[in-house]
C-alpha cells in the first residue's frame, strides 16, 4: 500500500475513533441521566435527554464514526494481513475493539429502549443506571485497545 494512502486510513481511523467513543459514551451518560430524571419525576427532561442520547448522539454521529473506523480498520488489515497476522499485541487490541464494538450496539439498544418508553406516557426507564457501568466498561476497553496500539514496540519484544 502506498504510504500516503495507508497513512491517510489510520489517520482516518484514529479520528473516526475518537468521535466514536466520544459519542457513544456520551450516549451512556445520557440514557443514565434521563433514568436519573424519569425516577424524579420529570418525564419531560427525562423525554429530551433519551431523544438526544439516541437520535442524535447515536444515530447521527456514534453510528456513522464506528463505520467509517470500521471500515478503514478493516482496509488497512486486508492491505497488510500477514503483519497483523503475526503481531502478538495486535490480538489484544483486537479483542478489547470487538468488546467495545458489542458494548456499543448494547448501550445503543438501550438507547433506544429508554427514547421509546419515554416517548410513553408509562413507558418505565428501570434501568438506566446500567448504563453507566457499561460506559465505564467501554472506556476501559478503549483505553485497553489503545494502550496495545501505543506500546506495541515494547510489547514485541
Amino acid at each position: 500500500m502506498a504510504p500516503l494512502m495507508e497513512s491517510l486510513l489510520v489517520t482516518l481511523h484514529v479520528m473516526a475513533n475518537l468521535v466514536w467513543i466520544g459519542a457513544i459514551a456520551s450516549v451512556g451518560w445520557l440514557t443514565r441521566h434521563a433514568g436519573a430524571l424519569a425516577d424524579g419525576k420529570e418525564r419531560e427532561g427525562a423525554r429530551a435527554v433519551s431523544r438526544v442520547a439516541y437520535e442524535l448522539l447515536y444515530k447521527r454521529v456514534a453510528v456513522p464514526a464506528f463505520g467509517i473506523s470500521f471500515v478503514c480498520g478493516l482496509a488497512r488489515l486486508f492491505k497488510t494481513t500477514d503483519y497483523y497476522m503475526h503481531a502478538h499485541w495486535f490480538h489484544a487490541k483486537l479483542l478489547f475493539a470487538f468488546v467495545v464494538i458489542g458494548l456499543h450496539h448494547v448501550l445503543g439498544a438501550r438507547a433506544r429502549r429508554m427514547a421509546q418508553a419515554a416517548a410513553t406516557a408509562d413507558g418505565s426507564m428501570q434501568g438506566a443506571g446500567v448504563s453507566g457501568i457499561l460506559t465505564g466498561a467501554l472506556l476501559a476497553s478503549a483505553f485497553l485497545a489503545v494502550v496495545f496500539v501505543v506500546f506495541q514496540a515494547s510489547l514485541l519484544k
